[in-house]
């Protein structure tokens, strides 16, 4: 607890905000990642965690549970990041308690509660432009997004994965669960 969560980069101005293993909740277990931000940074998109996988082919997927506090404004995404300027593959933001699919908002999601996100998405040579989505909330059945347009036509290599949190403000959201795999 306190500490970075390994094998990740962290990107924080320290100024408030932060990315650290928590105690405070945990959507299974005792531990999660606290994405904490705060007002007044320097960059918009601080603080922001983030993976770099090579997935150059085959069936990529990704789960994690996520807990959205009051007032949380953040972004989920992949890239090809290998290619510059980078190609925006899968990508959700929250703004205001609203799931935002290609900027329309699709669902409610509530504050103060886990929430299940399960992605797919082909890569490589097998991408297609496009992705799936499914959101879980407490007690519900899967709400299922299907056959999304990836932020650019040309997404492929997946070799970047972040969570980007865009409050400029005081908030939080946390992150546990986090499985990435490729087949």
């Amino acid at each position: 607890p306190g500490a970075p969560p390994p094998g990740a980069q962290s990107n924080v101005e320290n100024k408030g905000d932060a990315i650290v293993v928590t105690e405070e909740t945990a959507a299974a277990g005792t531990r999660s990642v606290k994405i904490q931000d705060a007002e007044g940074l320097q960059h918009v998109f601080n603080p922001h965690m983030v993976y770099l996988p090579a997935y150059t082919q085959g069936a990529a997927r990704m789960s994690f549970d996520l807990r959205l506090e009051a007032g949380a404004d953040m972004y989920h995404e992949w890239r090809s990041w290998d290619v510059q300027p980078y190609r925006v593959g899968p990508t959700f933001w929250v703004r205001n308690g609203k799931l935002l699919l290609a900027g329309k908002e699709a669902m409610d999601l509530p504050a103060g509660q886990w929430i299940r996100v399960e992605i797919a998405a082909n890569v490589g040579k097998d991408a297609g432009g496009t992705w799936a989505l499914a959101i879980t909330l407490p007690g519900a059945t899967p709400r299922r997004f299907s056959a999304l347009a990836t932020g650019s036509p040309d997404f492929a290599n997946l070799t970047w994965v972040g969570w980007s949190s865009m409050a400029n403000a005081k908030t939080a959201f946390y992150l546990d669960n986090v499985k990435l795999v490729n087949r």
